[in-house]
């Protein structure tokens, strides 16, 4: 079933919408999938080539996607695309932290919280001062990614912002660069704030962060 919310803007001379959707619990040839699951699909390329081509990040090599264990029917995209061709220039990934989903012998809950039980190599497991969180009103924000066409990011955190409120969330985190951080403020979020210790190696440090999320009379707001 696809949750979507469609907001139209103007991005030097492009009409660029945005989206959020789900997989498709039943998937479709490529030739007669909706609109919808195409643009999804764009997006899923667009990661590719940020992350694995542009940085060398592990994916599913045997697809046009960096597909990944989190990537799930119960997941949330937010994606900005061109309308008129559906290919996706802006995104980002959404999880609930309180889910908790079977895969293979494992039963995986959101990243940052799977890094801090050991569960990612690669990540350390102190990401967080505290323990990782577990509610239904606090959301994950992962693959945040552009291809750096102008106001493309910008809207896709205006949607993000949207769907929280509609979905009664109190708060989102998220792990990113610390000048990445700064984006979530002029977005509408509030409280923006470390929840961890900054880690990384010089030029790829990172640290987990959480923003609040507007209360719903404020939506309108910019």
């Amino acid at each position: 079933m696809v949750s979507k919310e469609r907001v139209s803007a103007l991005n030097f001379r492009r009409n660029i919408e945005t989206i959020v959707v789900q997989f498709d619990a039943n998937p479709r040839p490529l030739a007669t999938s909706s609109f919808d699951q195409i643009v999804l699909g764009s997006f899923m390329e667009l990661r590719k080539k940020v992350f694995g081509d542009g940085r060398g990040w592990r994916v599913w090599l045997t697809c046009k996607s960096d597909l990944d264990q989190y990537d799930q029917l119960d997941t949330h995209y937010v994606v900005a695309f061109e309308s008129s061709t559906g290919r996706a220039v802006a995104g980002a990934r959404l999880l609930r932290t309180d889910r908790s989903v079977s895969c293979g012998s494992s039963t995986l809950s959101y990243m940052v919280r799977d890094a801090s039980h050991g569960k990612l190599p690669g990540l350390p497991c102190d990401l967080c001062y505290d323990a990782a969180p577990c509610d239904s009103s606090i959301w994950e924000l992962t693959r945040f990614v552009s291809d750096g066409s102008p106001g493309a990011g910008a809207l896709v955190l205006a949607a993000v912002r949207s769907f929280l409120i509609e979905c009664n969330a109190q708060k989102f985190i998220f792990l990113s660069a610390p000048a990445v951080s700064r984006f979530a403020r002029p977005a509408g979020f509030e409280n923006v704030k470390p929840l961890g210790p900054l880690r990384g190696e010089r030029g790829e440090r990172y640290r987990v962060f959480s923003a609040d999320v507007p209360s719903r009379s404020m939506k309108g707001r910019t």
